[in-house]
């Protein structure tokens, strides 16, 4: 799987830290080396010669073939487990006593002294090399054992409580190695004799062969008797079942089931068929009911009113009511033409009203005729569709009784043909199985027959020697770690975070510049802002400005355990690359007794802090511009016989509070704490202490003191930054891979800076 970069880095690491470890101890692992190569050549020359013989043989996969492969035996040939049993069968006591038997072995003089449970000749020296042996060959590679095998009888006369030594000193000689993605298995057999060592070999693997076979042939004679009672008692269900169907045909007719058409589909039964049959007239008859319901009830709503009546449908196509209708039309256009010649109660007018009344109510006599009508046909229809419905019922009462008795017959008939079909399958397998009885064919063959050895296999000289070899190194590369565990001084981050429960804020790499042709340049930077370390200083740069939850820091002051950690340096790049980032930086030099920052920046020293602190002025007038812009510097100024208490003042306090007010950031350069008290007195003013640590050098128990004097006076420490790191051959590899990675590898051979 692949690792993730950050992985790969921790790991480069470690390895270039061992070797480094290696190479300064390289003296103690050398001397341990050669006491152990000593040793191995005596033994390997003085011991006795041990002869190895292999045969091979090929385990073919092959089935019973009696009834199915699951019936009989609960052996898969195709799967691992038939082969981890085989494995486990060669390697068995039962094969093992068959070999002692047939070879004589208990009369050999290798194994008498196993017999009678004493110490033979070889046992003394094989017993002082177990160790070197098992590491020398290593464990074999065997299949994991399904379970225990079951042996079904012993290939040989003695009796186990009197052979047990016998057998186990022979198991111990016995090696069974299968083959990786084959069928071969390899029997390897050892003695101090090569002939006995191939005649072992051979003879195990001709005992496994007739082993098997015999096993087959049991398993064959037993299965046949097997068969045989089975097929008996198969013949007597299958006659049982096929009298009981004949029985149940006589009790209820022939006509049981559903016969079948020419294509196959079966047909229905008579009972069935009728209900179908009324089913369907039944389904007309509730349609036909409905219609005349519906047609009724309409005419009987628009029948309550005489203006509705005659848009029944009924009565619009009725041809007396149509007739009844034109006479109505003629009488009521000639009353109106009389009515205006005559009163209302002229005769002709009296006598065209009485007419036109009677014609009337025939209408509606007619209607009603239409009416009734309707309703003697819904009648009919509600009749017709109750005598169906009871006749359905009684059609279903008849189908389910039949359905009863078809199905008990088919589940007779279903019985009758499996057993039939067990019995003809019982049958066939019988006959086989007589078959099989004569096969004395195996599925077991013997590939390559073992061959008496002329090399002794053990003990193995350049085996042994290369063993001897590794020890060695690892033996001496153990005391060379033990020896690098005494050391005390911090290496890595792991060092910070877990002995002194400091944030790691980065590390510095081992550099020089070597822009402009000028080499010991503080100003890295500026003058190569593509190197490893210029890169280093901006990741801490970073790592400074989030070391605090609440707020980045404004007045951060770095300072060290002891001198010349790197201190001067640090400061004026880490000033740098804030100023560059567009914060204004003020950048001071506070290490009143040793400055050096004047020098890094190329300015005069003559006017500084000690002037401020002593009333020499308002400190603005002793700001010095950069060549950077945002940059500023106050030099230290001359040195003062009295910095402590310059530093301890109530003035040094304020400059600092006006200098945060004035400035995005202040870095402040100091003294280190073993030497004075100056960083101890300052760390109270500031935001935020880090502490520089040169990486191999500095001792743990000297920081963890500069730490507590810090936090002693409640001072809060940013973290801690690893300076001077040896890329190249401290095993820092994650610098290099970071620069190459960015930059290519353009860059040669660093010199030491502090």
């Amino acid at each position: 799987m692949q690792q993730n970069p950050a992985s790969q880095f921790i790991e480069e690491v470690h390895l270039r830290d061992y070797w480094l470890t290696i190479l300064k101890h390289r003296k103690l692992a050398l001397i341990t080396l050669l006491v152990v190569l000593t040793a191995a050549l005596i033994y390997l020359f003085t011991a006795i010669p041990v002869y190895r013989a292999t045969t091979q043989i090929l385990i073919e996969r092959a089935n019973p073939n009696i009834l199915s492969a699951q019936e009989i035996f609960a052996i898969d040939p195709s799967g691992q487990d038939f082969y981890q049993t085989q494995y486990k069968v060669l390697e068995s006591r039962a094969i093992a006593r068959d070999v002692i038997g047939r070879l004589h072995l208990d009369k050999h003089p290798e194994y008498r002294a196993a017999e009678e449970g004493a110490f033979s000749l070889l046992a003394p020296l094989k017993w002082a090399s177990d160790f070197i042996t098992e590491l020398i060959r290593g464990k074999e590679e065997e299949p994991p054992a399904p379970g225990e095998i079951p042996i079904a009888d012993t290939l040989s006369t003695m009796k186990p409580e009197e052979d047990s030594g016998l057998v186990s000193a022979f198991k111990s000689r016995l090696k069974i190695t299968p083959v990786r993605n084959s069928r071969i298995v390899e029997i390897g057999f050892e003695s101090i004799d090569p002939r006995l060592a191939a005649l072992g070999a051979n003879t195990v693997a001709q005992a496994y062969i007739d082993w098997n076979l015999g096993l087959r042939i049991k398993s064959s004679q037993s299965a046949s008797i097997f068969l045989d009672e089975q097929v008996k008692q198969a013949k007597q269900r299958m006659e049982a079942s096929e009298q009981a169907i004949q029985q149940y045909r006589e009790k209820y007719g022939l006509s049981l089931a559903a016969g079948k058409t020419d294509d196959g589909r079966q047909t229905q039964d008579l009972s069935r068929q009728r209900l179908s049959q009324v089913s369907s007239q039944l389904t007309e008859a509730t349609n036909k009911r409905i219609e005349a319901e519906i047609k009724y009830r309409n005419a009987l709503d628009l029948s309550k009113s005489p203006d509705t009546a005659d848009s029944i449908p009924e009565v619009s196509m009725n041809p007396v009511i149509i007739s009844m209708k034109d006479k109505e039309v003629q009488l009521i256009r000639e009353r109106t033409v009389k009515a205006g010649k005559y009163g209302p109660k002229h005769p002709e007018m009296v006598a065209l009203n009485q007419e036109l009344e009677n014609l009337l109510k025939l209408k509606r006599q007619e209607i009603k005729n239409v009416v009734d009508s309707l309703k003697a046909t819904y009648e009919i229809a509600q009749k017709q569709e109750r005598a169906l419905t009871q006749a359905m019922q009684a059609r279903e009462g008849e189908t389910i009784s039949r359905d009863k008795i078809a199905i008990q017959f088919q589940v007779l008939q279903q019985e009758a043909e499996s057993n039939r079909q067990l019995y003809d399958l019982l049958l066939k397998r019988l006959k086989e199985s007589g078959v099989t009885e004569e096969n004395r064919t195996v599925n077991i063959h013997i590939v390559d027959r073992a061959e008496v050895p002329t090399i002794a296999a053990w003990p193995p000289k350049a085996k042994g020697l290369l063993l001897a070899l590794v020890l060695g190194l690892a033996l001496g590369i153990g005391l060379a770690f033990f020896v690098e565990y005494l050391d005390d001084t911090v290496k890595s981050p792991d060092d910070i975070e877990k002995r002194f429960d400091l944030p790691y804020l980065g590390s510095v790499p081992r550099f020089e510049s070597k822009a402009n042709g000028k080499k010991g340049s503080d100003l890295l930077v500026l003058e190569d802002p593509k190197s490893q370390a210029a890169e280093a200083y901006r990741g801490l740069r970073t790592g400074i400005l989030f070391s605090t939850p609440d707020r980045s820091p404004r007045a951060i002051l770095l300072t060290s355990a002891t001198a010349s950690e790197g201190k001067t340096i640090t400061s004026v790049n880490i000033a740098l690359i804030m100023a560059m980032a567009g914060e204004r930086t003020l950048l001071v030099d506070l290490d009143m007794r040793r400055p050096r920052l004047h020098k890094s920046l190329n300015v005069p020293s003559e006017r500084g802090v000690s002037n401020i602190l002593v009333g020499g002025g308002d400190w603005r007038e002793f700001v010095i511009e950069t060549a950077t812009p945002n940059l500023h510097f106050i030099p230290s100024g001359p040195i003062s016989p009295n910095p402590a208490e310059l530093i301890a003042s109530e003035r040094m306090k304020n400059l600092i509070r006006e200098w945060t007010e004035a400035y995005d950031r202040v870095i402040i350069d100091t003294a280190p704490i073993a030497a004075v008290t100056d960083p101890v007195l300052l760390s109270r003013l500031v935001d935020g202490t880090v502490i520089l640590i040169h990486a191999g050098v500095t001792s743990r128990h000297i920081i963890a003191s500069a730490i507590r004097q810090i936090r002693d006076v409640q001072g809060r420490v940013l973290g801690a930054v690893l300076n001077d790191v040896d890329t190249h051959g401290g095993g820092y590899y994650y610098y290099h891979y970071y620069h190459h990675y960015y930059y290519g590898a353009d860059g040669t051979k660093k010199k030491k800076h502090k």
